[in-house]
């Protein structure tokens, strides 16, 4: 169910998984942080959904627009690929359940700010203050792992922000699974799985939508990025399993 060579490091962790109490965690409000949209999808539809599901209070983040997907297409400028993706995750987020519009922080895609500067400062305020707005106590993102920059970035977003709510971020995995050493990187760490199963068409459904990623709408990019069929399968998997570093225990 997962992309190689993550296959068979998948199958360790999710054996030495504890079972996320969700009842527990169904008394907290949760921000999902996504690098960009489709990784809510892709790495935490389940929990979204479950989420949802059960009424709690709920914000997604999108750090990035997404634009720099499919850089020279013709027709389609920057700011009209970053258009079409937020639809597409409206609609994404609309399937899983979220009833909350996304925040969206525009950062510049594949271009993350550093932390201790003042954008990614303003973030992470922006990001506290919806948190206590909207009485949000538990965060999750992407693991600083995973092999892209923005995914990294997300990470020391979610990192500060924790820190200054008080609580431990909870990390979820998408391309850290196609890793030669992803057994390595997992050893650090305390898996959590949360079942739910039930949720598999809908998670597949939100992933549909965006089609950009998929292959469909946007033609004749000089970068063009299409999602591949085995990173697909994330959305197949009949659990979610988030990360919590050891240190943070």
């Amino acid at each position: 169910m997962v992309v190689t060579p993550g296959r068979a490091a998948w199958r360790r962790a999710a054996l030495r998984a504890r079972a996320l109490p969700i009842a527990a965690a169904a008394r907290e409000g949760w921000l999902v942080i996504a690098p960009h949209p489709d990784d809510e999808a892709l790495g935490a539809g389940g929990l979204i959904a479950e989420l949802a599901r059960r009424r709690v209070p709920l914000r997604v983040a999108f750090l990035t627009d997404g634009s720099g997907s499919h850089v020279g297409a013709p027709g389609w400028s920057a700011r009209r690929v970053a258009a079409l993706r937020a639809r597409e995750a409206r609609e994404a987020l609309r399937i899983l359940g979220g009833d909350a519009p996304a925040t969206s922080l525009n950062w510049r895609d594949a271009a993350p700010h550093a932390p201790d500067t003042p954008p990614f400062d303003r973030t992470v305020r922006r990001l506290v203050a919806l948190c206590r707005r909207a009485r949000l106590t538990r965060v999750a993102t992407t693991w600083e792992a995973d092999p892209h920059c923005d995914h990294q970035a997300a990470a020391q977003v979610a990192r500060a922000v924790a820190r200054r709510l008080g609580t431990t971020p909870l990390f979820y995995c998408v391309w850290g699974w196609t890793r030669d050493d992803i057994a390595q990187q997992l050893a650090g760490v305390r898996p959590w799985a949360l079942h739910a199963p039930q949720h598999r068409g809908i998670v597949r459904r939100a992933l549909s939508c965006h089609r950009s990623q998929l292959g469909g709408r946007i033609t004749g990019a000089r970068e063009r990025f299409v999602l591949s069929r085995a990173m697909r399968r994330l959305a197949d998997r009949p659990f979610t399993m988030l990360l919590e570093e050891r240190d943070a225990a």
